[in-house]
């Protein structure tokens, strides 16, 4: 049982990590539909006489319109306007009732679909790829380029971003494309790891009630008595139900503008304050835990999806590096619920909790992991008169560690360390 003391240093932790990084960024709150922010950076150079000749991506789609399902949440434009023509909104509450109906006008006709932003992600991500590693695109007896993607409309589009712009940078690449079906298992394992049974599944909702718990424990001392008084004219006048519907409604549309043009949209905070959108997040974030490694979900989730993608990562990758290879490249396109079970199967620094379920957001954060167009990157190195191959990972392009395994020198792993780590780990 945590004290109140214990709390507020909980809270004051939490502070510097998650709303310290939301007040500095609001649109960070937006977690997993934040758009994508880059980690280019410079890169640790590789152990003496080694150069990068193969790679493996695994990337979640662009930016994205609220899925057909989602499209009830604008239906708060809705409620607004009726509260409007009652005269219970105040100055603020109008300007937002006018940049919901803005947002949900945008969406007509484009649920589900990938945004232009969401294109421009894996162009860029391409671009950024070929200029850290062009040796890999112009070797003559590695030419070809694998791709694949699941068959949802989006994803494909993202692959096509990607493959485009490499076709322009490199035009002597020969560019395989497939879509791999829903009904293809265990062709498409590598972009969906292993199906979960019934039980897996019930053991893991039963395990969610732990995290919701987590975080009404974590909300209190927060709450949306600030954006009530921007908002309505009278604030007692709105019960405490319709207040948190309305907030969590119109956070969630406001996401929206991360994911389209950011620049020219309402930005996160312009009706909601820093604590408040710490508030909203909390849940989005936590609900994440359930693909990590953490007692209880494990199994479910980072064993059975994270290491059925762990296994066709290894049949594939030594396909590719067998002698004879002309595979430059391996391109996979994907969903948010795989890449967050293969980041943790992995297992990434970060994604191995041992702590309380209210300590969870002062280690992890879905902005720092699973926003769209996040990727696993996995660059290959060889060395002339040498065996041993070397591999690093980038996780959104940014150099990371595995959990529980070290590094032959800085952040480079011997690959087959790397599958014998894997297959103790995922019994292959």
């Amino acid at each position: 049982m945590i004290t109140f003391v214990n709390m507020n240093i909980l809270f004051s932790i939490i502070l510097q990590v998650a709303l310290g990084a939301i007040t500095q960024h609001p649109n960070l709150s937006a977690g997993s539909l934040c758009g994508y922010h880059p980690q280019d950076t410079v890169y640790t150079a590789a152990p003496a006489g080694y150069k990068p000749f193969y790679i493996s991506l695994t990337a979640r789609h662009g930016s994205r319109y609220l899925s057909h399902g989602d499209s009830v949440t604008f239906r708060v434009a809705d409620t607004l306007a009726m509260l409007a023509g009652k005269g219970m909104l105040a100055a603020d509450g109008l300007a937002l009732m006018e940049d919901i109906q803005m947002l949900r006008a945008i969406h007509q006709g484009n649920y589900g679909a990938l945004t232009e932003l969401g294109a421009q992600e894996h162009h860029e991500i391409c671009a950024r790829m070929y200029r850290h590693y062009p040796e890999v695109f112009s070797n003559k007896s590695r030419e070809e380029v694998v791709a694949c993607s699941t068959p949802t409309m989006r994803v494909q589009k993202s692959m096509k971003a990607f493959t485009d712009e490499l076709s322009g940078r490199a035009p002597g690449i020969e560019i395989s494309k497939s879509v791999l079906g829903w009904e293809d298992y265990p062709v498409n394992r590598g972009l969906t790891g292993n199906y979960l049974d019934r039980e897996a599944r019930e053991r893991a909702k039963a395990e969610e009630k732990n995290f919701t718990e987590a975080v009404s424990a974590l909300r209190r001392g927060y709450g949306l008595e600030t954006f009530a008084g921007r908002v309505f004219a009278d604030p007692q006048t709105i019960s405490s139900s319709r207040l948190k519907y309305i907030a969590r409604a119109c956070f969630k549309c406001l996401k929206t503008g991360c994911l389209t043009t950011p620049a020219s949209m309402p930005a996160m905070d312009k009706y909601f304050t820093a604590g408040e959108l710490y508030y909203l997040w909390l849940s989005g974030s936590m609900s994440w835990a359930r693909y990590l490694n953490y007692p209880g979900y494990m199994d479910p989730f980072t064993r059975e999806r994270g290491g059925g993608m762990i296994a066709q990562l290894i049949e594939d990758t030594d396909e590719a590096l067998s002698p004879g290879s002309r595979t430059a490249a391996t391109l996979r396109f994907s969903h948010d619920n795989y890449l967050m079970p293969l980041m943790a199967a992995v297992p990434f620094e970060g994604t191995v909790l041992d702590c309380p379920d209210t300590e969870i957001p002062e280690i992890f954060q879905d902005y720092n992991y699973i926003y769209p167009a996040c990727n696993v990157q996995m660059i290959f190195y060889h060395r002339r008169c040498s065996k041993r191959i070397l591999v690093k990972f980038l996780l959104n392009e940014k150099e990371t560690l595995i959990h529980g395994l070290s590094p032959v020198s800085g952040c480079y792993y011997d690959w087959d360390r790397v599958k014998d780590f894997w297959k103790k780990r995922f019994d292959l």
